[in-house]
């Protein structure tokens, strides 16, 4: 979903910016196309890090939001959005209107809805909506409390009746 995001919010940033803006208007041709392909590729790398560590974590959506985004954040930040900040730059003082306006320009906001959606709106998605932790991750946790035994009790007696013995092996091979 971050991903897309992207490539509508520099569709809707560009449109923005050729009617508040105006001056040197960004028109809809091949390059303008291109780049907005492009804006798909750079949401990938700005969300994939913070979500794949996201499902790596364990507990609550809220503490596995806040572990991606601590242990990927600087990463997504130093390495991918600074570093194409810098190369971008560079494209402000491009003697060419074309490269200050196509590439400059969309790639600049690529970078900055590209973070913006990686390092913060999608680890707010992931907290309030992200998928849920596993059940047994969550009994382990609490296998000391007595209401949590009794519960994997009964989850192991279901194990049963479902074709499994209690030690995890099918009841056919006894």
């Amino acid at each position: 979903m971050c991903v897309f995001l992207v490539f509508f919010e520099l569709m809707g940033c560009m449109w923005m910016l050729n009617v508040v803006v105006g001056g040197y208007p960004i028109e809809h041709n091949a390059i303008f196309v291109v780049n907005l392909v492009t804006s798909l590729g750079f949401g990938v790398e700005f969300c994939n890090h913070i979500a794949m560590n996201f499902m790596k974590q364990q507990g609550t959506r809220e503490q596995r939001a806040k572990k991606a985004l601590g242990e990927m954040g600087s990463s997504v930040l130093v390495g991918i959005t600074f570093t194409k900040f810098i190369g971008v730059i560079v494209l402000a003082f491009a003697s060419s209107t074309l490269f200050k306006l196509y590439y400059f320009r969309m790639y600049l906001f690529i970078i900055i809805l590209g973070a913006f959606n990686g390092l913060m709106l999608l680890p707010v998605l992931l907290s309030l909506i992200g998928p849920a932790a596993d059940i047994n991750e969550i009994l382990q946790d609490y296998k000391h409390h007595k209401l949590v035994t009794a519960l994997i009790a009964k989850f192991e007696n279901q194990k049963k009746y479902d074709g499994e013995q209690p030690g995890g092996q099918p009841l056919m091979q006894r």
